[in-house]
């Protein structure tokens, strides 16, 4: 059987597994692609890949139930494969109101969780000069504590983020770039019990042995 998505990733790139973790839930099937970081001939920014995401990232994804959608921005991509394949809005919300409250964390995790933790993770162990000023370390840290305490109120008494079952809103939980959840136990919690989910562990799966 062909598959009904194609998805293109890059083994280190921390937005790609999202995708490929909805898909899994949903039971569609998908063919990875990964892409290489730069300009070479498989790279993000050949001109190939461009003209499918002119931002020149990854994750991007061609629907070919639908007359091969292309479709990048790893939250739009979440929404769009909700609407497209999940018809009981098991994972996007059943009402407007459910819908709200998932967009909602939704948009917090890419605006808030996943750049802080980026900036972490660049100047900690990408950027050219090492032994910056503690204060921009600080910067960015700082707000990622900030963004856990939100996570971390907005976790109690709840096992997930956003409504009562796992939704699109809960595949960015959190990365490890060397910050302590000691002071998170909730947050901890939830980030454990989403890493057991079948769907996650056979996404990882996949995507340790396709290259």
């Amino acid at each position: 059987m062909s598959s009904k998505v194609t998805l293109f990733y890059h083994g280190q790139a921390p937005n790609p597994p999202k995708v490929a973790i909805l898909l899994e839930e949903l039971g569609v099937s998908y063919k990875l692609v990964n892409k290489e970081f730069g300009d070479g001939e498989n790279g993000v920014k050949a001109p190939d890949f461009l003209a499918i995401n002119p931002n020149g990232r990854v994750p991007a994804i061609i629907d070919h139930t639908n007359n091969d959608k292309i479709v990048w921005e790893s939250g739009a991509i979440l929404l769009y494969i909700a609407e497209q394949f999940d018809k009981s809005g098991k994972y996007n919300g059943k009402n407007l109101d459910e819908k709200a409250v998932v967009w909602e964390w939704l948009m917090f995790q890419m605006s808030g969780l996943g750049p802080m933790l980026g900036q972490v993770g660049y100047f900690k162990f990408y950027h050219p000069v090492k032994n910056l000023d503690q204060s921009v370390y600080d910067r960015y840290e700082n707000e990622s504590h900030r963004v856990f305490s939100v996570l971390e109120k907005r976790l109690e008494n709840r096992k997930w983020v956003a409504l009562d079952r796992f939704t699109i809103a809960g595949f960015r939980a959190a990365t490890f770039v060397g910050i302590s959840f000691d002071k998170y136990p909730r947050l901890k919690a939830y980030i454990d019990r989403i890493a057991k989910l079948p769907s996650v562990e056979a996404t990882y799966k996949k995507l340790q042995h396709t290259g």
